[in-house]
């Protein structure tokens, strides 16, 4: 029997993806090697990072979200945040996921505030902050 699939912030894998590039970030290492292991499991992991699917660079300046956009050092990045977050729902869709781990406070990923985040919920995706 095929196990389900769930979606997962290729960060929470220790993936050096987020904005600063970095694996570790004030002496802690990057992702969430517990979470990961009890996920590992049960499912079959599908990794997105939306911003660098998207085309963003790693590493970048951070996102700040002003006014309903997306800024990247005074750059509008809002329809860049959109692509990524439309090829993470296609991934989720394609695999059936009906989960997605994604990274908390992230402007993407974020389930109350990332693009990310709430496009999946808006499809019926339950989105889990990470």
């Amino acid at each position: 029997m095929q196990r389900p699939c769930v979606l997962i912030s290729r960060c929470l894998l220790g993936v050096p993806c987020r904005y600063h590039g970095r694996l570790y970030v004030m002496g802690y290492r990057i992702g969430r090697p517990a979470l990961v292991e009890r996920l590992r499991k049960r499912y079959t992991l599908i990794d997105v990072c939306p911003e660098v699917d998207a085309g963003l660079p790693v590493p970048r300046p951070p996102t700040r979200i002003i006014d309903g956009k997306w800024i990247c050092d005074g750059r509008d990045v809002t329809a860049d945040f959109r692509r990524g977050a439309e090829i993470a729902l296609k991934q989720a869709q394609l695999h059936n996921c009906k989960r997605a781990y994604l990274k908390a406070r992230s402007p993407s990923g974020d389930s109350r505030f990332g693009m990310c985040g709430m496009l999946l919920r808006e499809h019926g995706i339950k989105v889990i902050r990470s």
